[in-house]
């Protein structure tokens, strides 16, 4: 019978480590265990042979802290193993077993879920080996491995969770053990738009001087990574072992001219006699942000009705369908609580719209959302403020999309009454956001159109160093109309002046006024004088004026509007 004490003596021994010295006589060590198995795995131990002779185990001890198991005939060639188990046909459904390996089944100990000791002994009760875990260091369905199999495994300095994808090893090397031959890919990521980072480690005993790294990028997005999809390739130079090497590549070498969206993106090292696969291969998801972004916000109601919720609406300004997964809104406050996040594949069209809320409710008073296919109700504590407040799309990438800080003076002036239920639609998707002359109130009976063009929508001017839209422009008293007023001007930044006159060269209205400008940009008329009068019927004259900021040099332009009841 084995030779047994107290538990309690047990643990004394393993704390003061009085059974550790049998080290020196192991040529057979407890190399790989799993003591929380996955559901429809056994408990197993693995015992490994790192000597260069065969040892015979038959009669040999396996022991807990609780009860010990005598072995069967057992014979383990030179780096050999054996795998202990208390059903051998469960553990091979569960798991691959090299041939080479020995499969056993005995009455093996209950390995305990918290922490617990394993012991081998000799048929004469001699210490073999030792090894002592706990699950603080582990995880649950995946094994524990010894990193070395000559030192002690007291501690987590030399046992550690399997790293190999499967979870385990039985019956092979240990995915933690040296091997001479092991480039690790630590890392790859995108630490901002414009640049990747790759960081390599040369985790293998020997030195190397030759390895590629190579990046693919998903281009068809059909989950398959193709040579024609390869984007870049990297020489890593010679990297001693546990050395480290850093590179940097920049995000337009794997974009190239694919839209924005989310790709996914593969890098590999290529190293001669790397068998381990899973730790020099990464697969990321990334989001590639547009130079050109084609998101704009296009209607804004934070002042809701009584049955309704605020939401913001959002166009596709561009050719291709977008997919707003991770994108972010927020006001000028970026914090956690106040940032709505994204969380679903939510695709817009090209024109397509999408209406994001934090508020189911805001579906009551618009009962066309319910079969609008582009609406996002999120989780936030956001509050858009009613007098002014910001509105913020950011990308995946924290790329600012688009932004509006908005006034309550922005909606008509001849809007009386209750402004509550009314939101703020932009004239055209196109026009500056920043700009108060491309908002203005609502003019359907709904208050808002959510998910609809906007009910104040013009169309834009056709190209031109001075042209308008529309033209003829017909004013109503019953309406509110606008005229979009679009230029061209020789000069990258100018202060621009737009007046209008009659056509005995009377000024009617000043729409701008030495306002800073680009070469091209638009301006909003409302068809009322500077006292806030319609126009009566007639034709008219846009005069513009730029100042370059540069030379002080000026341009002028001229155009006729036809005015019309």
């Amino acid at each position: 019978m084995f030779p047994c004490c107290s538990t309690r003596l047990w643990r004394y021994a393993l704390l003061w480590g009085t059974i550790s010295t049998g080290q020196s006589l192991a040529q057979v060590v407890v190399n790989e265990i799993m003591p929380v198995p996955p559901t429809a795995e056994p408990e197993w131990i693995e015992l490994f042979n790192f000597s260069d002779t065969t040892v015979d185990l038959t009669n040999w001890w396996i022991a807990d802290l609780q009860t010990a198991v005598s072995l069967p005939p057992l014979v383990i060639p030179p780096q050999g193993y054996a795998i202990l188990t208390r059903d051998t046909a469960a553990l091979r459904e569960a798991r691959y077993i090299p041939e080479n390996a020995f499969l056993v089944e005995l009455k093996l100990p209950t390995l305990n879920n918290t922490s617990d000791a394993i012991l081998l002994r000799r048929s004469d009760s001699v210490l073999v080996d030792s090894l002592f875990y706990s699950m603080r260091w582990g995880k649950k369905a995946i094994s524990l491995e010894r990193r070395q199999a000559t030192l002690p495994a007291w501690s987590a300095d030399n046992l550690v969770p399997c790293q190999a994808p499967a979870g385990a090893t039985p019956g092979e090397v240990n995915s933690i053990t040296p091997v001479p031959n092991d480039y690790c890919l630590l890392e790859l990521a995108m630490f901002s738009p414009l640049a990747f980072r790759l960081v390599v480690l040369n985790n293998g005993t020997a030195p190397q001087t030759s390895a590629v790294a190579i990046l693919w990028v998903d281009v068809d997005r059909d989950h398959h990574f193709s040579p024609t999809e390869i984007r870049h390739r990297l020489d890593i130079p010679a990297l001693a072992p546990m050395q480290r090497w850093e590179a940097t590549v920049a995000a337009e070498i794997l974009w190239g001219d694919i839209p924005a969206g989310w790709y996914e993106v593969r890098a590999a090292i290529s190293l001669t006699g790397d068998v381990r696969w899973w730790n020099d291969t990464v697969y990321r998801r990334f989001y590639r942000s547009a130079t050109l972004p084609n998101i704009r916000v296009n209607e804004i109601l934070y002042n809701p009705p009584a049955e309704g919720a605020e939401f913001v609406e959002l166009i596709n300004v561009g050719d291709d369908t977008l997919v707003l997964e991770g994108w972010k809104l927020h006001d000028w406050r970026p914090t956690g609580a106040d940032t709505l996040v994204i969380r679903t594949a939510l695709r817009v069209p090209p024109g397509g719209f999408v209406v994001i809320a934090w508020d189911s409710a805001v579906m009551r008073p618009y009962p066309w959302l319910s079969a609008h296919r582009g609406v996002y109700i999120g989780s936030s504590s956001l509050i858009l403020n009613n007098d002014a407040d910001a509105v913020v799309v950011r990308d995946p990438n924290d790329v600012v999309v688009d932004s509006v800080y908005y006034f309550a003076s922005w909606h008509d002036p001849a809007l009386r009454g209750t402004r509550r239920g009314i939101s703020l639609e932009k004239l055209h998707p196109l026009l500056p956001s920043t700009d108060a002359s491309s908002w203005s109130s609502c003019g359907a009976p709904e208050g808002a159109t959510p998910g609809k063009t906007n009910s104040i929508a013009v169309p834009l001017p056709l190209r031109g160093s001075l042209t308008a839209s529309p033209n003829p422009f017909r004013l109503s008293e019953a309406e509110r109309r606008y005229c979009v007023i679009a230029y061209e001007i020789p000069f990258p930044k100018a202060l621009v002046t737009v007046r209008i006159f009659n056509e005995e060269g009377i000024l009617l209205r000043t729409v701008t006024q030495a306002r800073f400008s680009a070469a091209q940009s638009h301006v909003v008329w409302d068809g009322r004088t500077d006292r806030g009068e319609l126009l009566p019927p007639g034709l008219y004259v846009i005069a513009l004026e730029a100042v370059d900021t540069e030379t002080s040099r000026t341009y002028g332009a001229k155009s006729s509007l036809v005015v019309t009841y």
